[in-house]
């Protein structure tokens, strides 16, 4: 699992069209503490479309039906994203998301 983002890296850079965005699949996982994967990055170290993608993918996963789960309420997904400021995600960048969504 921790290896995705360096296989997606592999296969996406060879579409032309996606050259400007291949920071994205390559660093979703990172965290702003420094502790995700594959490259332990931390804060601005992580490039800022992947740090923006991470707030959004995890919204978008967590308040959708999945397989294993029911999805979270909105305010219950926001509630995390707001927990998670300046661990997992850019605490600014989850102030100007709420805020857009709010």
């Amino acid at each position: 699992m921790k290896e995705h983002p360096k296989k997606s890296l592999e296969m996406l850079s060879k579409i032309p069209s996606l050259k400007d965005s291949l920071d994205i699949p390559l660093y979703h996982h990172e965290k702003y503490d420094g502790s995700g994967y594959p490259f332990g990055k931390r804060g601005e170290e992580i490039p800022l479309a992947a740090r923006l993608f991470s707030i959004i993918d995890v919204f978008d996963a967590l308040t959708s039906d999945r397989p294993y789960r029911r999805a979270w309420t909105r305010e219950r997904a926001i509630a995390y994203l707001k927990e998670q400021r300046g661990i997992q995600f850019d605490p600014h960048l989850v102030d100007v998301f709420v805020a857009m969504i709010e």
